[in-house]
């Protein structure tokens, strides 16, 4: 959709002028001031907005805050309510026309309590002296739309609060000065954008300049806690090598300034020129090296390009593939690679049919089951074609893509025009089966015969059928060498060279494609237990506040209430999550005939795999508080076959290997 269109009158003008660059405005622009107290849990705030003449413009702001004027050109207005918005509509006018606003905020301090999970689609404002979040898609101050839908809009934002407090924002950073106990600081946002995120806290700020590929000087900041104060150094370390790394492959950073901020709650959010996340999350050590650099590249992918307002969001699963998954490779070679996509299959695969949500209707991570689809399943699908078109088209095609959309709205069609125009090849049905369709391919070895010319091997897949170049390792006398099969149909043949002796045949063993796992492929992990909505749930009788304990886990940790399995049913084809206590469970084990616990903790989990195909996730404890204090940590490591963890936190941890299945073919 296109962006605002150009402003005029004297209002117009002067915002022209406090940005400097902005010779032609190109979106509409809000000069916001707000006053913060977060001692108080309020802000007050005034805004003046510019209104172009022969726009309709509608602006919304959340009907729990308290309007106290409003004036369009002098003359007063009243703003309406619906659906818990509350809607300035403005009529196109022949002249530009001016609009001014007064309005108060009273909220919560952050609960230090929630979970990650209530953090994501958390956008109600929460002012506390621990910390201050204001999200803009919580419409804290007035957003724009139009008929179309919200407006990318720039704007200008003066923070006044006390000085003991820092703010942050989207935006250059022209102004940061105390005086009299009071902190003013000021944000521009001199590109069209979605909008103003505001955050404070009682941060300790850290600074450093890199120069960008482009030769502008850059600043990386931190605004941390002051018990983490401590880590500054290191994420700036770390912050400054992975933003010249995207740049080496992208090109220059779209904004002057990176700025990592720690929130009281668990959140890990991206936005313009900055990361907002957990002050426990930014302890972990690995984080600098996987969820930072996850969210400097939002800065091209979501935050540089923005998303369509319509068709899906396709900036997680790239951020995922260039970020995520190229440090893995990076770092961990091959091995480690195809550990990450076996976990992504792992957790596709156990899926049902119905969860299976298409990349065309992925909006944003909301549990465990849209994280595997937006995220992990896109990232398969950029991977497919990395690997159809080669490195150098799929390079060239992001490059041109983060160009001609840079600071617009895009969507998977924009990403399909440049990826053929980089290859030059007709990626409809690509694009048409693996976006907007659902589910996962479901490749076999339908049969491999023998021949006078050798084996002729035919591939299948059931419907829909997905275009694929499924890789076909073939070993023989311990040799192995790969087929690339084109698989566009039902069938695919291709004949492999043997006269005499054996071939060994295995079908995609490094899982570079989306595909759903065959039974017995891989050893489970917890999540393929957990992701299933058909999950049942047995709770062992014997220790009620255990029992109690049990069920606040699995509400923290599954998507959805799972029915409850009485204990004497052994278990079948279904997933089944059974917890208890260390004798409860090991007797239980023993009841139905299944390996024994192999592991010691104060809680224990781990997957299982039952005779009858059902996938196990088996939770055992010491005492109920064990349990309690276990509840955080646990839903974050249902990639693992098992985890041990002591006072709430993980002692050790693994999967069991993934062996290739072999299908041996002689000719005699």
């Amino acid at each position: 959709m296109p962006g605002w269109r150009a402003l005029a009158g004297q209002l117009a003008v002067a915002l022209c002028a406090a940005l400097p660059g902005l010779a032609a405005l190109a979106a509409p622009q809000l000069d916001l001031t707000v006053r913060l107290e977060p001692a108080q849990g309020s802000l007050s705030a005034h805004a003046l907005i510019a209104l172009p003449a022969h726009e309709a413009i509608d602006l919304r702001i959340d009907a729990r805050h308290r309007i106290t004027s409003m004036q369009l050109d002098g003359g007063a207005l009243r703003a309406s309510t619906d659906g818990g918005l509350q809607r300035i509509r403005i009529a196109a006018a022949k002249q530009p026309r001016r609009l001014e606003l007064r309005w108060a905020i009273r909220a919560d301090a952050p609960d230090a309590a929630a979970s990650h999970r209530d953090t994501l689609t958390a956008f109600a404002p929460q002012i506390g002296e621990a910390g201050s979040f204001l999200p803009a898609g919580g419409a804290w101050y007035p957003l724009p739309f139009d008929s179309a839908g919200p407006l990318l809009h720039r704007y200008r934002l003066s923070v006044d609060l006390p000085a003991a407090q820092r703010a942050l924002a989207p935006g250059d950073r022209p102004l940061d000065t105390v005086r009299d106990g009071r902190r003013t600081v000021r944000f521009d946002m001199a590109q069209d954008s979605e909008g103003a995120d505001l955050m404070a806290g009682p941060w300790v700020e850290a600074e450093r300049s890199v120069r960008s590929i482009d030769g502008r000087t850059l600043t990386l900041a931190t605004l941390f806690h002051p018990d983490i104060a401590d880590q500054a150094e290191g994420y700036l370390d770390a912050a400054a090598t992975h933003l010249a790394r995207i740049e080496q492959t992208l090109g220059a950073y779209p904004y002057s300034r990176f700025s990592i901020a720690s929130s009281p709650t668990p959140t890990g959010f991206g936005m313009a020129g900055l990361t907002y996340l957990g002050i426990d999350v930014l302890r972990l050590p690995f984080i600098r090296h996987t969820s930072l650099p996850h969210e400097i590249l939002h800065n091209w992918w979501g935050n540089g390009v923005y998303l369509a307002l319509a068709g899906g969001n396709w900036s997680e699963g790239l951020t995922t593939f260039m970020a995520d998954y190229a440090l893995r490779e990076a770092n961990q070679g091959e091995e480690g690679a195809r550990a990450m996509r076996l976990d992504w299959l792992r957790g596709l695969s156990a899926l049902s049919p119905a969860a299976q949500g298409s990349l065309a209707r992925f909006g944003g991570r909301t549990h465990d089951a849209s994280q595997s689809i937006g995220y992990h399943k896109a990232a398969l699908v950029f991977l497919m074609l990395h690997d159809t078109l080669g490195a150098s088209a799929f390079d060239r095609a992001l490059r041109d893509f983060w160009q001609a959309h840079r600071h617009r709205r895009a969507g998977w069609p924009d990403l399909r025009a440049a990826f053929e125009r980089a290859s030059g090849r007709d990626l409809g049905r690509h694009f048409a089966l693996w976006v907007d369709g659902s589910g996962l391919a479901a490749p076999s070895i339908a049969s491999a015969v023998a021949g006078s010319n050798g084996l002729t091997v035919t591939l299948q897949q059931p419907a829909p059928h997905y275009p694929l170049a499924v890789p076909l390792h073939v070993r023989i006398s311990g040799e192995t060498r790969v087929e690339q099969v084109a698989l566009q149909g039902a069938q695919a043949q291709v004949s492999v060279p043997l006269t005499v002796g054996c071939a060994e045949l295995a079908l995609d063993p490094d899982f570079r494609l989306a595909r759903r796992l065959a039974p017995g492929e891989a050893p489970p992990v917890l999540r393929e237990a957990t992701l299933d909505d058909t999950l049942g749930l047995t709770v062992l009788p014997g220790d009620e506040r255990l029992a109690a304990a049990a069920r606040t886990l699995t509400a923290q940790w599954l998507d959805r209430a799972p029915a409850t399995i009485d204990a004497a049913q052994p278990p079948g084809r279904a997933s089944r999550m059974v917890i208890g206590s260390f004798a409860a469970i090991d007797g239980w084990l023993a009841r139905h005939r299944l390996p024994a616990r192999s592991q010691e903790g104060e809680v224990v989990a781990w997957a299982m795999r039952a005779p009858a195909g059902g996938t196990l996730a088996l939770v055992a404890a010491r005492d109920a508080d064990e349990l309690a204090r276990a509840t955080r940590a646990l839903p974050h490591y249902g990639q693992q076959g098992w985890v041990t963890l002591a006072g709430g936190r993980a002692a050790a941890r693994g999967q069991w290997p993934a062996a290739t299945a072999w299908t041996k073919v002689c000719v005699r």
